[in-house]
């Protein structure tokens, strides 16, 4: 029988760190995140990380309707996930531009936050998965990354967070690179 069920991944943990661009990237999939990547918190394990594509082609037909020629452009991708927790990295992607909360919630104290109409930059993004101890960083150098779902608060759902992420490529064409590798301390 042909194939390698090692190949087929079922992704049992997972985070999203996102950065200012230019932050230092981790080289190794056992490296710590280095200073200004920042967590985004619990994800939503059933909705994982949606990839998609999308392009324009155009197809040439020579006389007789033949195809001589498809060309494509336009290419973009994108990352969605969902966030569950609405913490302080949470509420700077939600609401970016505005100043970061201020206080804690205790039993005396108020938390404070004033949002302001959204200022987008652009920054990085990491996103992790694992699988016992086979770990795979994905590492975008340059993106945009928007709230683009509805935010409801109820009594029977918690509140999700959905965002996408849209990649912009570096000067290279490159879109992300992959880590793919073993922690062993992970596992």
């Amino acid at each position: 029988m042909a194939g390698d069920a090692t190949q087929v991944h079922l992704w049992a943990d997972a985070d999203v760190y996102y950065a200012v661009t230019g932050t230092a990237e981790p080289t190794t999939v056992t490296a710590a995140w280095a200073v200004g990547w920042k967590a985004v918190g619990l994800l939503d394990g059933e909705e994982g990380f949606t990839e998609a594509r999308e392009e324009e082609t155009t197809e040439k037909f020579a006389w007789g309707s033949r195809l001589v020629k498809k060309t494509h452009s336009k290419h973009k991708r994108t990352f969605k996930f969902v966030a569950f927790e609405d913490n302080t990295n949470t509420f700077a992607i939600v609401n970016p531009g505005s100043p970061a909360r201020t206080g804690t919630i205790t039993n005396s104290t108020v938390q404070t936050s004033s949002v302001k109409t959204p200022k987008y930059t652009e920054v990085a993004i990491g996103l992790e998965t694992r699988e016992g101890a086979t770990v795979r960083r994905r590492l975008i150098k340059r993106a945009d990354i928007e709230m683009t779902g509805e935010v409801k608060d109820s009594e029977t759902d918690v509140s999700v967070y959905e965002f996408t992420v849209t990649v912009v490529p570096e000067s290279t064409g490159v879109l992300y690179t992959d880590l793919v590798g073993y922690d062993q301390a992970g596992s």
